[in-house]
C-alpha cells in the first residue's frame, strides 16, 4: 500500500519539486516589440572647394644688365577669384574682374634682367580703375565702369609697347 501510495505520489507531480522555467516576455498581441533606437549619422560637413589664390608675377633673374626693351601685357584675369581660362593678353575684360599684369624688362640679349628704379605704368584713364598689388612689374587693376584703356610701363627708362583693354 505504501508502495501504490508512493507510484500515486510521483504520477501526480509529487517529488522533488522542480525549478520553473525562464520565461521571456511576450508583447500584448498585435503590438511589435519596441526596436532598439539606432544612432543618426551626422553627416559631415562638405569642404568648400578652394578658391585660387592668384599671385603675382615671377620675381626677374640675377641679371643687372642694363634694359634694353620691356615686354608688358596681360598675365592672366580672375573674375570671382577664378582665373578665366585663355586670359593671357586679354583684350576685353568684364568690369569687376581683375587684370593681373605683367613687365618684363630684358637686356640686348634677350634675357629677363633686374631693373635699377621702380617701373612706372601709365594708364590712359587712371580714374577708372583701382590698382592693387605689392609686385610692382606685375600690378592688378579692376575697372568700376566700363571703358577702354590704353596701358603702357617704363621701366629704366625705356617703353613698352603700349595695349589695349576693353572693359565691357
Amino acid at each position: 500500500m505504501v508502495l501504490s501510495a508512493l507510484r500515486l505520489s510521483l504520477s501526480c507531480g509529487g517529488g522533488t519539486p522542480s525549478m520553473p522555467a525562464a520565461t521571456t516576455p511576450v508583447a500584448a498581441a498585435g503590438q511589435a516589440p519596441a526596436p532598439s533606437p539606432t544612432p543618426t549619422p551626422t553627416p559631415a560637413p562638405a569642404a568648400p572647394a578652394p578658391t585660387p589664390s592668384p599671385t603675382d608675377s615671377p620675381e626677374i633673374n640675377d641679371n643687372d644688365r642694363p634694359v634694353d626693351h620691356v615686354g608688358a601685357g596681360v598675365y592672366y584675369v580672375d573674375c570671382n577669384g577664378e582665373i578665366q581660362p585663355n586670359s593671357k593678353n586679354a583684350k576685353e575684360v568684364a568690369v569687376g574682374c581683375r587684370v593681373h599684369l605683367d613687365a618684363t624688362p630684358k637686356d640686348s640679349d634677350n634675357v629677363p634682367t633686374n631693373p635699377r628704379y621702380p617701373p612706372r605704368w601709365s594708364y590712359s584713364v587712371a580714374g577708372l580703375i583701382d590698382v592693387t598689388g605689392s609686385n610692382p612689374l606685375g600690378p592688378m587693376i579692376t575697372a568700376r565702369a566700363p571703358h577702354e584703356q590704353l596701358i603702357f610701363v617704363t621701366v629704366d627708362g625705356v617703353d613698352s609697347i603700349s595695349f589695349r583693354i576693353t572693359f565691357r
